[in-house]
């Protein structure tokens, strides 16, 4: 094989290593973290009524929500509980997901 055709290649292969240890960490670290951790490099999030999204390099975290409403004389509170999580890769692959 031609000498840069191999430094290509081998290029190539770092940068998907790279890649995969980096997903493998983030995976792991979101996974044991608490409800609404956000990954390492965070690229956008889209927060609605009932999910939480927050989107990585190549993968995606969405944390399901609830809310609740209670009044006390004048006073309105608004609790949100968390009930779920999945962590998926290249929007497609799910990885991991909890649902309580």
């Amino acid at each position: 094989m031609n000498r840069r055709i191999k430094r290509i290649i081998i290029a190539a292969a770092v940068v998907v290593i790279c890649f995969g240890c980096y997903v493998t960490v983030d995976c792991i670290r979101l996974r044991n973290a608490e409800m609404g951790t956000k990954p390492l490099i965070t690229v956008s999030e889209n927060v609605s009524d009932t999910r939480t999204t927050y989107y990585g390099l190549g993968y995606y975290v969405q944390y399901y929500t609830d809310a609740e409403e209670s009044q006390e004389g004048n006073m309105t509170y608004i609790a949100t509980a968390g009930y779920g999580a999945e962590f998926r890769l290249f929007h497609k692959i799910l990885i991991w997901a909890w649902a309580e």
